[in-house]
């Protein structure tokens, strides 16, 4: 199984890398949700884990708030794609919606272009889709080669996660192994047990996943 670490500081990094994560999502400003980190630090966070066989995922969004962008929003999305490429990123991480919360399939598809043969991941965004919608949404995740899936199970992320089971089940069964569901979202080292009782979920996520 895969714990994947969020983290945002160095010595975030460094406790990590200590306690067992064998990927971390590199972010900056975690308290809007996490923004795009800087060309520094994920070139350090590289060097410092790539020898530790730990991945390093990195998060492109251009700010905090909704994930509905605009043109420029967008293009600073495709630039940091374009720069970060050089550092031997292991995936990149991102979401984009329409004004009424449906994937934005056109960005969503020139974004995964820009990242050529770099694994991508569909952020944590996708709760925002309505659930009736959600499994469209994944097929297109899907034909675009989407590597995997971040999620909480629900739009509220104040709920306990082993409360959204039967969404992750669903998400799970209808991905039939094309995409990794991965469970997120009030996630930790103390409940993650009793979630992969229920579900044994390959890959997981959270702040204080180790």
């Amino acid at each position: 199984m895969i714990k994947e670490a969020v983290v945002e500081t160095f010595d975030e990094i460094i406790h990590a890398a200590n306690h067992g994560a064998n990927r971390i999502e590199l972010c900056d400003n975690l308290f809007v949700g996490g923004t795009t980190p800087s060309f520094g630090l994920v070139k350090l966070a590289i060097e410092y884990c790539h020898p530790l066989n730990i991945e390093v995922a990195v998060m492109i969004r251009p700010r905090g708030g909704d994930f509905t962008y605009n043109l420029f929003e967008k293009e600073v999305m495709r630039e940091d794609i374009i720069t970060l490429q050089s550092l031997n990123v292991d995936a990149f991480v991102f979401g984009a919606l329409t004004k009424d919360n449906d994937l934005d399939t056109l960005t969503m598809h020139e974004l995964r272009k820009t990242a050529q043969e770099i694994p991508c991941v569909m952020h944590m965004a996708f709760d925002q889709i309505p659930i009736r919608q959600q499994l469209k949404a994944m097929d297109a995740l899907i034909d675009m080669n989407f590597k995997r899936i971040l999620t909480h199970g629900s739009e509220d992320k104040s709920t306990p996660i082993l409360d959204n089971v039967n969404q992750l089940g669903r998400l799970l069964r209808h991905s039939k192994g094309n995409i990794e569901i991965m469970p997120g979202g009030g996630l930790n080292k103390d409940n993650l047990n009793d979630l992969l009782e229920l579900i044994p979920f390959q890959e997981v996520h959270g702040t204080k996943i180790v």
